[in-house]
């Protein structure tokens, strides 16, 4: 019986779960211990945060265990309609990997914050009423479909009164901003982080502008989006991240300033299920960063768009983990590149661009009169973006909502990250 037991264990598929639900949660410790009694017998791994205004979980394990847990979940009034993001996938195959991003164990916490908008514990963030309007990975994609020299009579819009020379607004009547809404020009912002972008985004149209933070953790966007006001002021600003949750806050950051600042949509399930409806990648290009052992999933469309930190040839696999050597984010070196560094040096030193963008604005600080204006530097942080900074105890998972203000930047993708 036990060996027909391990046979089912190797032949069984298995997949990785993600949901968040923003919801008032009465209380937290009964639904931790809950998480913790449920996850537990269906040998579930992965991580479960619970805080009074929702819940944010990836876990892993069996197809027929996660199934079982969605139906759990479902049977509690407070998850109704929640959005479960189920993918069949391999089981972990690299235990360095799967530790590094939770997947070796269970880990249930109560936390202040969904996901945690602000490093600084006394900032309040925005409230989650105010978050942007939900687009269908249909609805978004139509954004980028109707443009590129199409009329606007050609789009078949419905009650809307646009500047004929904004074509990317059209959309589907299905998908209409408002009769309110008018003559702001669409913007396309990335809530993710630098190591995401860069092995996968959008990349639309000619005539929609896309936005780039460049930013090595999600609590770096408030202090991007301050500096970046006047750039979003006004317009129809279309966001996206992974899975969605992250563009729930920011989305409501943005609202929150105010007059100009209404026009804010997400992508209602993030890249993931852009993905799903849109096989061959549609409009976006690479593959998507995921906070678990699949490191990335891409499409039916094999381009890579990644290239490796030193010699610049198309490169998309985090598999080997490299980190800058000065802020410990991930960083894109291809296998030869590697081979090369450890002829030379036992321990190699990589220099993220970000890093590297910085030891070059302190020189032109020091030297000004060396420095020239590169129109064509797509990176917009500089050197005070990162006055606040973060540490961590690297012997645990780390989650945002648990980081604190210190001296010493962390490692901006470590084990247990709760971003998606």
């Amino acid at each position: 019986m036990e060996e027909e037991d391990a046979q089912n264990e190797l032949v069984e598929d298995h997949g990785v779960l993600l949901y968040y639900k923003y919801v008032n949660i009465p209380d937290t410790d009964t639904l931790v211990d809950w998480f913790q009694n449920n996850c537990t017998a269906l040998g579930l791994l992965g991580r479960a945060r619970v805080a009074p205004e929702g819940i944010n979980v990836t876990v892993g394990g069996k197809m027929s265990s996660l199934e079982k847990h969605i139906t759990a979940v479902e049977s509690i009034p407070l998850f109704k309609g929640c959005d479960f993001k189920l993918a069949s996938c391999h089981r972990p195959l690299d235990q360095r990997i799967a530790k590094e991003c939770g997947f070796t164990s269970l880990s249930v916490r109560a936390v202040k914050d969904v996901v945690t908008l602000h490093s600084h514990p006394s900032v309040t963030s925005p409230s989650i009423s105010n978050a942007g309007k939900h687009l269908s990975a249909t609805e978004f994609h139509s954004v980028f479909q109707t443009t590129g020299g199409k009329s606007l009579e050609d789009s078949n819009l419905e009650g809307l009164d646009l500047d004929t020379s904004l074509e990317p607004l059209a959309l589907q009547s299905e998908c209409e901003f408002g009769d309110d809404q008018h003559h702001g020009k669409v913007v396309l912002l990335d809530a993710r982080n630098t190591y995401e972008t860069r092995i996968g985004k959008f990349l639309p149209p000619k005539g929609i502008q896309t936005l780039e933070p460049n930013i090595r953790q999600y609590s770096d966007l408030p202090a991007w989006i301050d500096r970046h006001a006047d750039a979003l002021r006004g317009n129809h600003i279309l966001m996206y991240c992974t899975g969605g949750v992250r563009c729930e806050m920011a989305s409501a950051y943005i609202r929150m300033k105010g007059s100009g600042y209404e026009n804010v949509y997400q992508l209602s399930g993030g890249i993931q299920r852009y993905l799903e409806a849109y096989p061959d990648g549609g409009f976006f290009k690479g593959k998507n960063f995921v906070f678990d052992h699949r490191i990335s999933v891409g499409s039916l469309d094999k381009e890579v768009i990644g290239s490796c930190l030193l010699c610049r040839n198309p490169f998309d696999d985090y598999t080997s983990r490299c980190r800058c050597s000065n802020c410990r984010m991930l960083v894109l070196v291809c296998n030869q590149c590697q081979a090369s560094s450890m002829l030379n040096k036992k321990s190699p030193s990589y220099i993220c661009e970000l890093c590297h963008k910085n030891d070059h604005n302190d020189d032109l600080s020091k030297h000004p009169e060396e420095g020239n204006n590169n129109s064509n530097d797509r990176l917009s942080t500089t050197k005070d973006d990162h006055a606040a900074v973060i540490e961590h105890d690297s012997n645990r998972p780390i989650d945002e909502t648990e980081q604190k203000v210190e001296q010493y930047r962390p490692h901006a993708f470590s084990r247990g990250a709760m971003v998606w």
